[in-house]
């Protein structure tokens, strides 16, 4: 393990006692967050220790600092290298892709459409912060539980002319949430002379600017920020539309993106 930093990583009942690049990644209007963790496999041993499906558990954070956990499931194992491979695990929130759902809803409100939907998965619901609209007539037809709620929004936005591309769906702290509105939690300060290491605003108009900080250990997309660079003479709140922690050979991280939302 790489010095300073705390990694308890456990994948099916195996712990994995090292790890040189561990990454998490957190999008938003993503259904899925997800990990990849490399193990050493030199003996080509990792196709019989590890199995699709697999509960993968991952401490991740500071010695003797602040720390996080991420859970999910081993969805594949790749080799990277003659003596290495990558695993790759789903977040919980895997029922929004392998739930599905089969309905056709007439005349109901837009909002027990979204709970009923969301209700497939199983999973504990938030907040469903949508326009409440009649919906004439929606037929699902097998689809994925993300799917269908995007099929929802979409039909929001075409007969009452609602703009959507702002509302997400995701599994946050307090079960599965959807709307325009922002994950709870503290407000991270990354700051000039503290915790930044890069601030790089997009060139193009539409694009999104990146943020560089020390390991920020449980941050997740949808979650607020405070950024102050003096350089930039920036100081203020945003919301995180993209979060990768990593911790490699190369740096121990995490970059964040946050501009105009697209959908």
């Amino acid at each position: 393990m790489i010095s300073g930093i705390r990694l308890n990583i456990e994948v099916g009942g195996n712990v994995i006692e090292r790890c040189p690049r561990l990454e998490i990644l957190s999008v938003r209007h993503r259904p899925l967050d997800m990990a990849r963790v490399h193990v050493p496999d030199p003996e080509g041993a990792a196709g019989d220790l590890f199995a699709h499906g697999d509960p993968v558990r991952i401490e991740y954070g500071y010695r003797g600092g602040a720390s996080a956990e991420w859970q999910g499931t081993l969805r594949a194992l790749e080799r990277v290298s003659r003596d290495q491979v990558c695993l790759t695990a789903d977040s919980l929130a895997l029922p929004l892709a392998d739930a599905f759902v089969t309905e056709c809803y007439t005349d109901d409100s837009s909002l027990f459409v979204a709970r009923h939907i969301l209700g497939h998965t199983g999973l504990p619901l938030g907040r469903v912060d949508i326009p409440d609209e009649v919906i004439s007539r929606l037929p699902v037809s097998t689809l994925p539980v993300w799917q269908a709620v995007r099929q929802l929004l979409h039909s929001l936005g075409r007969a009452y002319g609602h703009d959507m591309r702002r509302t997400a769906l995701w599994l946050g702290a307090d079960g599965l949430n959807l709307g325009d509105f922002d994950e709870s939690g503290d407000l991270p300060v990354i700051a000039t002379g503290e915790n930044l290491i890069r601030h790089l605003p997009a060139h193009a108009k539409d694009g999104l600017h990146l943020v560089e900080t020390a390991l920020l250990p449980g941050l997740s997309h949808s979650r607020r920020f405070r950024l102050v660079d003096t350089r930039l003479g920036v100081d203020r709140d945003f919301r995180a539309l993209d979060v990768r922690h990593a911790v490699t050979p190369e740096g121990i991280k995490t970059n964040i993106r946050y501009g105009r939302e697209h959908g």
